[in-house]
């Protein structure tokens, strides 16, 4: 059954595209519905407004099955974005880099699957397992 799956990274600060795009490309080979798509684009905002954005994003929180966020660097949106989605019982996967030092809110976080990386091919692997339900 395909799901619906928020990916969520830091757009901002420090935007790391390919890790962006390893996401997305797994998401989509596992079967399941990439509904933040603007996360790949080189303009995330589609020419929205704060308000614009901020409803686009929490409507498809609120529309998703699942969130899948790189929590390898600080970010306020994507933590908004993991809260939210905790908040209305969506299944939570982190993802981060080795050596990362992740917050402690989100180590805590009641029911996340929190999945440490090393490289683009490690990470592929794991969330493909923890996608597809094979762990």
């Amino acid at each position: 059954m395909t799901k619906k799956v928020y990916l969520s990274v830091p757009l901002i600060s420090n935007r790391d595209m390919r890790t962006a795009l390893d996401l997305a490309g797994v998401i989509k080979s596992s079967g399941h519905e990439l509904i933040s798509p603007w996360v790949v684009k080189e303009d995330p905002n589609d020419g929205l407004n704060e308000l614009g954005v901020f409803e686009r994003d929490t409507n498809a929180v609120m529309r998703c099955d699942k969130i899948v966020a790189d929590v390898s660097i600080p970010s306020l949106g994507v933590g908004m974005e993991v809260m939210l989605a905790h908040t209305l019982g969506k299944r939570v996967i982190c993802v981060y880099r080795q050596g990362t030092r992740v917050s402690w809110m989100v180590r805590g976080l009641p029911g996340a699957i929190l999945i440490e990386f090393k490289d683009g091919r490690d990470l592929t692997e794991k969330l493909s397992m923890e996608l597809s339900g094979k762990k």
